[in-house]
């Protein structure tokens, strides 16, 4: 457990808000609060360690698992270095959210009522918590995607290179795949295989994590836009998310379902945010977030498109500037995750055209 915690706190913590503290300096003016961009950013870090190893695998493959490890350490190095003087703000956004949460301040609650609100929200969060951790996660994969995924990201531990994906059998195992989803999910187990090596240890417990740590990340969207108007209002909205059976069940089991529709969310709020504000940070942000839902799953890359058809006929600019910002969103598409099409294009079977190809 103590291993599982180290990852879970590196990759979705620490890695997190390095990337928050680049992201924040492009927020100088204020436009947009700090704290929504630290919540967003929390799931950036998992998926932007898989594309990482995406990139190093396609272009350094075959190396030392100490090569990979290094190469993500000294990304994030390089990012906290450009990031650092956003650091000391962050954690006084973070503090600051903290202390309101367990204070009367900024509420026009009475001390019953903050009481009230904290022990519906943290007591049942506590109490699921502890059976998830040690009833549930230390089960065997059983799930069809945690295991197809899972079984596809030890190959390419194995392989250090991206070959497996492309149709290619992998020489060692025997392993054959004929699905071109993106991998990202995959690479989460990858990632774990390769800090597991760091310490001489085996585990999938960080990646059976994954599906609910952004299921309690999409939660807490829910309750951070509600909460805008009210509280209490939040509160039931989490609630009635958690009250649809397929959500809640889907919250505690070891798939992609719920890490993929997160991306797909909050690249929604940034297309708001880029249509109404026209700033490059709400750009950038939409961008990312369009990558990943195409790096995240097959229909992820349709919504992406969708995402840019939308954003082409909704702003309100000349011609010249819609064929430039939309042309902006989709390299930026392509670079955080949506070129894994191109390239199975060329060297896979190309079968997302045609999903039903080989059935």
């Amino acid at each position: 457990m103590f291993l599982f915690i180290l990852k879970f706190s590196i990759t979705n913590i620490v890695f997190s808000v390095i990337i928050c503290s680049l992201l924040t300096r492009f927020n100088k003016s204020g436009k947009y609060s700090n704290s929504e961009l630290l919540l967003y950013s929390l799931g950036l870090g998992p998926v932007f360690t898989a594309l990482l190893l995406y990139y190093s695998f396609l272009i350094f493959p075959h190396r030392s698992n100490m090569f990979y490890l290094m190469f993500i350490a000294a990304s994030y190095f390089l990012i906290a270095i450009i990031g650092r003087k956003s650091f000391k703000f962050i954690f006084c956004v973070l503090k600051n959210n903290i202390k309101n949460i367990f204070t009367l301040k900024g509420t026009a609650f009475s001390k019953i009522e903050h009481l009230a609100l904290l022990s519906i929200i943290f007591i049942p969060l506590a109490v699921l918590l502890f059976f998830y951790l040690t009833k549930i996660l230390p089960q065997p994969l059983i799930v069809w995607d945690a295991l197809t995924y899972g079984m596809q990201g030890r190959v390419l531990f194995e392989a250090k290179s991206l070959a497996p994906i492309w149709g290619i059998q992998h020489a060692i195992s025997g392993f054959s795949i004929i699905t071109s989803a993106p991998p990202s999910f995959s690479l989460m187990l990858t990632w774990e295989e390769l800090v597991n090596f760091l310490f001489q240890e085996k585990s999938d417990l960080y990646f059976k994590s994954i599906n609910t740590y952004y299921g309690l990340l999409i939660l807490s969207v829910v309750y951070y836009w509600v909460a805008k108007q009210n509280k209490w209002a939040a509160v039931l909205s989490v609630i009635a998310l958690l009250s649809g059976l397929s959500f809640f069940i889907s919250l505690f089991q070891p798939h992609l379902d719920l890490y993929r529709i997160f991306f797909f969310c909050i690249s929604f709020v940034w297309l708001a945010y880029a249509v109404k504000e026209k700033d490059y940070l709400s750009l950038l942000m939409f961008g990312i977030f369009s990558g990943f839902t195409a790096f995240s799953h097959r229909i992820g890359v349709v919504m992406a498109v969708i995402n840019c058809f939308v954003f082409f006929i909704t702003i309100e600019s000349n011609f010249k500037i819609r064929v430039l910002k939309t042309s902006i969103i989709v390299l930026l598409i392509i670079a955080f995750g949506g070129d894994h099409y191109i390239f199975d294009l060329i060297w896979g079977q190309g079968n997302w055209i045609n999903p039903l190809k080989y059935k």
